[in-house]
């Protein structure tokens, strides 16, 4: 059966203005212009045959027709946006927006993703990586791994890893290295990145261990952590690695530990939400499988 229907706007014209009895008032709720919903009142008077408002100087007023007519389009229109509203809930509680440093996600958190999409395969994740802090609660993102010395106010955070700090290197450059003085043959590779503290700083880091006879600032420098242990991978030089992000390398054999020495990084792994999502199943969920994850990693 085909459906005559009026249209859309001019339905939400007329009961926006019944409900208030006001183009005026029905205009601000629509975001139009009185002179807008008025056409469209006419446009769909003129398609009923019916006057559905009485015009007088004082205002508006509901004709008896108008008064008949807008229960059904009240109803009508809340079960439109309640259909919508849980449809929209339904795509908001499959998918998952996850922010975090690029050098986590790239080399701890995507090589894992696979597991929690084992255990969660209804729920999409959406990774969103940036070295800025994100508010989670003006940016739509629901869950965040941040790095830091913490607290963080107004956010639900608990202590995912801790990290430390060594020299790194892939086997033929390690084979070069038979004590720490031999650092200073070696190159020496560096990280660029703004947010880099002085734990994983090569002059401060040779001072700890009272190196003063290498020269901590020769050697190229890399502004993401990412490339840094690439070049090291690709025997490049020596770096000074962070326990998470070189965990997975060492335990493949592609880095490895010259020395068995080690500084704390100064800064812990995060995981941040909103304390009134929590609840939320996807969130409950990946929660869940971060921690675990982290309890089941290699150890640096």
């Amino acid at each position: 059966m085909t459906r005559r229907l009026p249209p859309l706007n001019a339905v939400r014209a007329f009961e926006a203005a019944a409900r208030h009895e006001s183009f005026a008032v029905a205009a601000e709720e629509l975001s139009v212009t009185p002179s807008a919903v008025s056409q469209q009142v006419k446009s769909l008077e003129a398609m009923l045959g019916r006057d559905l408002f009485a015009r007088h100087a004082r205002g508006l007023s509901l004709t008896g027709a108008g008064r008949r007519y807008l229960p059904a389009l009240s109803e009508a229109l809340d079960q439109i946006a309640e259909a919508s509203r849980q449809l929209s809930t339904e795509i908001d509680d499959r998918t998952l927006t996850v922010t975090a440093l690029g050098s986590f996600a790239a080399l701890w958190l995507v090589p894992r993703l696979g597991a929690f999409e084992a255990v969660a395969p209804d729920i999409d994740v959406r990774l969103s990586t940036s070295d800025k802090v994100v508010d989670l609660a003006r940016e739509a993102i629901d869950v965040g791994v941040r790095y830091g010395p913490g607290p963080y106010p107004g956010l639900h955070a608990e202590r995912l890893m801790e990290e430390e700090v060594f020299p790194v290197c892939g086997p033929r450059t390690a084979a070069a290295l038979g004590r720490l003085e031999d650092l200073a043959d070696v190159t020496l590779l560096h990280d660029a990145s703004s947010g880099a503290r002085a734990s994983y700083n090569w002059p401060a880091w040779l001072r700890a261990h009272d190196l003063t006879a290498v020269d901590g600032t020769r050697g190229p420098g890399f502004t993401n952590s990412t490339f840094l242990v690439q070049a090291a991978i690709a025997e490049r030089g020596v770096m000074l690695g962070r326990s998470v992000l070189v965990a997975d390398a060492l335990a493949a054999g592609t880095l490895v530990k010259p020395f068995d020495l080690a500084l704390p990084a100064g800064a812990t792994y995060w995981f941040i939400a909103l304390s009134d999502t929590l609840a939320q199943r996807k969130i409950s969920l990946f929660r869940d499988w971060l921690f675990d994850a982290a309890e089941k990693a290699p150890l640096a």
